[in-house]
């Protein structure tokens, strides 16, 4: 291969040198392949006199590999050469050059059409008839260099674009962790509460709390915040430490809706307020107090019809706790009457003719409702029919509160067993990037530091937590067997796998949820872990009556470990999530 490189001749008379404009507009770097010396002559002395760096190539197959090595801004190609023609001498290149743009003129002596046409198809950006005239070829190289130009701004454009995207992903990322631990360790499964949150963006802005109060009643809270992601998920903070911090003290309606409006009015930035509705039910005086600030009807629905609770204060957060009035509604509730707290968004969703689905034609589905036990799926089936396939542009959720006292009391059970209700629980979300960097052991040290209770049983806690989080990752997410662990070679080769595989991971999520309940006596840790993997058929494993080396091998063998240390584990179906529940 010869590399000849041609620089401008200094010692050229100003009669010979071209007018100084155009050189000075534009330099570039050129290969010109041609298999005829005196053409490569030719043109490498025009191209150097306007300024331009030139290398030279005889054959197709030259080119390729000069391509590759000094990747320039222009290419020149003859298209009838030995060796490699310039068809094929193009098609590699381009192939070489993927997304990034470098155009080939083509330099032939044919005129007849379809040679002209195979040019362009095999990846040709333009071409030149021999003889090449001077002018033509300034010509051709300026129009390229415009084009150039705009791809390499291109390039750049979605280089920054790239960054960007990857840091608001990150952002995201972060969002939906502090809303899981925040939010998803706030959310209750009282058995009287049914709700379905649809997120426009990756982190949903609305808000769903649930808390009983010491009294026996219970509040319920969804908020909508203006935006998504971090905003949404930073001033969720303050709502949720509020509203479980007063209710479990025994504060009202009116003055938990206070302090949560003076905390985001100090908290968020101007033009982001909440839209909220709270209501208390007290099921031994039979009232529901609603307090509503920008969200829509709140429906109370019964056996003779329903009723609405009307927005008729400002979202929360807009003004100073001293410049608002606090209007609260009072209803009577009766004993299976329901009540339905949605956002925005279920009203707000359109169809793809544009329509929304609108207040009227929720109060259609409410009133056509025949069980009330049916009417929760029926709306959000009559939401989703109507959206078709349009693309959601909000966050849609829906909150059931079915008024049973006798559920309320189920939800008390784990109260009554230890003599109080641990405030303790915990929830993570951990996506692909968190995956890679997380480490349960810190989990245990932050469990071990919140709890005293458990410091002497550090060692059981960490095996449990650090087995069952082993086998969602290892097994569920990466899909590996455990059978690879048999041997020494083959435990080396199994962990050497994991790491590979670790690192190219780019999906997948693994959630965990702790609840602590009991006092320094006595109690219970219960952990639940779900990943995303495909799991496996544990129905098809009990009726084969699979023995327990294979269970342990379908599942993972630290499973058996964990079963020896815990009053209970079960799995669900799908076999991607495990509940584990270690007692002291």
């Amino acid at each position: 291969m010869r590399l000849e490189k041609i620089v401008l001749n200094d010692d050229l008379s100003m009669s010979e040198r071209e007018p100084r404009e155009y050189a000075d507009s534009i330099s570039l770097n050129v290969l010109v392949v041609d298999d005829e010396e005196t053409n490569r002559i030719v043109l490498e002395s025009m191209l150097q006199r306007d300024g331009h760096t030139v290398y030279l190539a005889k054959d197709g197959g030259e080119a390729v590999s000069l391509y590759e090595a000094l990747r320039p801004d222009l290419i020149l190609m003859d298209v009838m050469m030995p060796i490699m023609d310039g068809y094929e001498a193009t098609r590699r290149i381009k192939a070489l050059a993927g997304s990034h743009f470098i155009p080939v003129t083509f330099l032939t002596a044919l005129t007849d059409e379809s040679s002209l046409i195979r040019c362009l198809e095999v990846g040709g950006d333009d071409f030149i008839v021999k003889p090449v005239s001077r002018a033509i070829l300034r010509a051709k190289l300026a129009a390229t260099a415009r084009i150039r130009g705009l791809y390499v701004a291109l390039e750049r454009q979605q280089q920054d674009l790239s960054v960007h995207h990857e840091r608001l992903r990150y952002e995201h990322e972060v969002a939906e962790n502090i809303f899981t631990k925040v939010i998803g360790s706030a959310k209750s499964e009282a058995a009287n509460i049914r709700s379905e949150a649809l997120p426009f963006a990756i982190t949903n802005g609305d808000l769903i709390l649930v808390a009983q109060t010491p009294a026996g009643g219970q509040h319920v809270l969804l908020g909508d915040y203006t935006g998504h992601g971090l905003s949404a998920a930073i001033g969720a903070i303050p709502v949720t430490e509020t509203f479980h911090a007063m209710t479990r003290k025994g504060f009202g309606l009116r003055e938990i809706v206070s302090e949560m409006n003076r905390k985001l009015h100090a908290t968020l930035p101007t033009g982001q307020y909440l839209a909220a509705c709270m209501v208390e039910w007290n099921p031994s005086l039979g009232v529901v107090r609603a307090w509503n600030g920008g969200l829509p009807d709140v429906i109370i629905a019964s056996g003779q019809g329903f009723a609405r609770i009307p927005s008729r204060n400002i979202p929360l957060g807009i003004m100073g706790d001293g410049e608002v009035k606090h209007a609260m509604d009072v209803r009577q509730i009766n004993p299976g009457d329901r009540i339905y707290l949605y956002s925005d968004g279920l009203i707000e969703a359109r169809n793809k003719e544009g329509m929304m689905f609108g207040e009227e034609r929720l109060e259609k589905v409410v009133a056509a409702n025949d069980n009330r036990e049916q009417l929760f799926d029926e709306i959000r089936e009559a939401v989703a029919l109507f959206r078709g396939d349009r693309s959601q542009e909000d966050d849609i959720t829906i909150v059931e509160v079915l008024c049973d006292e006798a559920l309320l009391e189920d939800s008390a059970v784990s109260e009554e067993k230890y003599g109080h209700q641990s405030d303790y629980r915990l929830s993570i979300r951990l996506g692909p990037q968190a995956l890679k960097r997380f480490d349960p052991l810190s989990l245990v040290e932050d469990l071990i530091k919140a709890i005293g209770a458990l410091e002497r049983y550090r060692s059981e806690v960490y095996t449990i937590i650090a087995e069952l989080y082993a086998n969602a990752l290892e097994h569920g997410i990466l899909g590996m067997d455990s059978m690879l662990k048999e041997t020494p070679e083959g435990f080396a080769e199994y962990y050497a796998e994991r790491e590979r595989l670790l690192s190219g991971l780019d999906s997948g999520w693994l959630y965990i949820d702790i609840e602590y309940i009991g006092d320094l006596s006595a109690g219970e840790l219960i952990l639940q872990i779900e990943d995303s993997g495909k799991g496996f058929d544990s129905a098809a494993a009990a009726r084969e009556e699979l023995c327990e080396e294979n269970f342990a091998r379908a599942n993972g063998r630290g499973l058996e470990l964990v079963r020896s240390l815990c009053e209970g584990l079960s799995h669900d179906p799908r076999g991607n999530y495990v509940r584990a529940v270690y007692a002291w």
